[in-house]
């Protein structure tokens, strides 16, 4: 009926016009001026206020209509086991009416608490910990040890020698607790530094509330003297293909250093291995968090064997170059540095600043070679040489342990492994020196990506891939012809070629996104 009506159109009986739609018939009444319309409109609305909408009768005497079932059928008690019977018991003194029985039973309730991190993550299993007990035990260190150099603490500790500060006061190296807080207000509260400055030059301000800045300036001296937690960059060239190119990086080992020695990590740190099954049979195992895998479980057992108290620490790396539009046609390559010991729910909040920015690779697109296929291997040797550099630390430091401490004031020796990589599809083939189309993980043909989902297959063989990087010393063709054999690119060195223990065909993770649109 609405619709035919908007075709035909609506006739006001007041002036007779028609052709009106509903809704412009509600408008030419609502502004009318013409008294016709006017008392035609008076009219309608009077009608609609003296018809008011029909009410459902209820009768609230009468028993309840038995429940008949609804789309899925009628049920019974066997259907709702878990509410066990119901308890239709009145309290004795009662009338039985509801407000009578609510305000019998009108006690006080207890908040509800939301249930723990580990009872969301871990339901209940059983857990088998690690068989030996000098896992991951604290020590301490020798002077044949490798020392602790954790910047955050070694800084304030010489401020403290050096008198610049007083180890009685907390709040150091402001002089009072007002002190701080002005500082604190204005750099995260406050106005901006002109605006600060002028604050402070109200004569006897900075004097009545003993301020150790009179400026924006003074109070940023004191701030860059506080420890900054974090190592600072380095700078060198790398070259390669007869040109050099900047890198900008961390000491990894140091970033590693800081993370672990983290107070707010300190109660976190996953330090042993763990099995979990779903019940006492223990034949279906569960992964929950880095150190319920087997991986880890299998590095500690190697490293017990060679050197008994380690500390597995399993290194996390992650890269991909990312087009900076805001800065206009400018790019960055960074990389990303997490530990396995931190828990997965802490890692994946960028606010718990458990993830450091580790270095800051060539962005160079080497145009100026003209031929595409030398100007890709070129491509490949450069990121490679660059991440040699970044990650070199690792080679000793996972053989022969490094000593660190943690949070709570305890020492351990660790060994930093790389355990895992991230990036997107064209990075992990980068990063193990892959062809386009190809699996980084297995050796399935190209065309036979995605057609069965039996994942039993082997990973690349490392040890025919490590022969075939071997073959370098016997010559540019020996060494390509090699690699081709044995399904890789003939990159120099990659940068994986002499870490201790990791398998990196192993470390990289499964790239959802990006395979969609090549793999069926």
């Amino acid at each position: 009926p609405h619709t035919s009506m908007q075709r035909t159109g609506t006739t006001c009986p007041g002036c007779g016009k028609s052709g009106f739609t509903l809704r412009g018939f509600s408008n030419h009444l609502t502004q009318a001026t013409d008294l016709r319309c006017i008392n035609t409109r008076d009219q309608h609305f009077a009608a609609t206020l003296d018809t008011p909408p029909a009410l459902a009768v209820v009768d609230l005497d009468a028993q309840p209509v038995p429940f008949q079932g609804d789309f899925f059928g009628n049920y019974g008690p066997g259907d709702f086991p878990e509410q066990g019977p119901q308890n239709n018991h009145i309290p004795p003194g009662s009338d039985g009416t509801v407000e009578h029985v609510a305000n019998v039973h009108k006690t006080p309730r207890m908040a509800l608490k939301p249930p723990p991190m580990s009872t969301l993550c871990e339901p209940n299993t059983v857990v088998i910990p690690f068989p030996l007990a000098s896992a991951a035990a604290p020590t301490v260190p020798t002077l044949e040890s490798s020392p602790i150099t954790d910047p955050t603490y070694t800084h304030y500790r010489e401020q403290l020698e050096r008198g610049a500060t007083k180890a009685s006061n907390p709040f150091a190296p402001f002089q009072s607790e007002t002190d701080w807080l002005v500082a604190r207000w204005a750099k995260l509260r406050g106005p901006g530094s002109t605006a600060f400055t002028e604050l402070l030059a109200i004569p006897g301000l900075a004097k009545h509330l003993a301020l150790s800045y009179k400026t924006s300036q003074e109070l940023n001296a004191i701030i860059d003297c506080l420890p900054a937690g974090r190592p600072r960059f380095k700078r060198e060239e790398v070259e390669v293909a007869g040109e050099s190119f900047e890198v900008y990086f961390r000491d990894i080992t140091e970033c590693i250093r800081s993370l672990l020695g983290d107070p707010e990590f300190a109660p976190l740190l996953l330090l042993v291995p763990e099995k979990h099954f779903t019940d006492h049979t223990k034949t279906t195992q569960v992964f929950f968090d880095m150190n319920t895998g087997k991986w880890w479980w299998t590095t500690q057992e190697a490293l017990e064997k060679e050197r008994p108290g380690a500390t597995v620490i399993p290194v996390i790396i992650s890269s991909d170059k990312t087009q900076l539009t805001l800065i206009g046609n400018k790019s960055a390559y960074p990389v990303y540095l997490t530990l396995g010991n931190l828990p997965k729910e802490i890692r994946c909040k960028p606010s718990r600043r458990s993830q450091i920015l580790v270095a800051y690779l060539p962005t160079s697109r080497l145009l100026h070679i003209p031929n595409k296929a030398s100007r890709r291997r070129a491509l490949a040797n450069l990121f490679h040489a660059c991440m040699t550099r970044v990650l070199s630390p690792l080679a000793d430091a996972g053989l022969e342990g490094m000593h660190f401490a943690t949070g709570d004031g305890l020492t351990r020796r660790g060994h930093p492994i790389l355990a895992t990589y991230i990036g997107d599809y064209p990075e992990q083939l980068l990063v193990m020196c892959g062809k386009n189309g190809e699996c980084p993980k297995c050796e399935v043909h190209c065309n036979d990506l995605g057609a069965s989902p039996d994942t039993s297959r082997p990973f690349r063989d490392l040890g025919n891939i490590l022969d075939a990087l071997a073959a370098i010393d016997e010559g540019v063709v020996a060494f390509t012809k090699a690699c081709v054999q044995a399904g890789i690119k003939p990159v120099y060195e990659p940068f994986w070629e002499n870490l201790p223990y990791p398998n990196i065909f192993v470390s990289i993770t499964p790239d959802i996104l990006h395979p969609q649109s090549k793999w069926p």
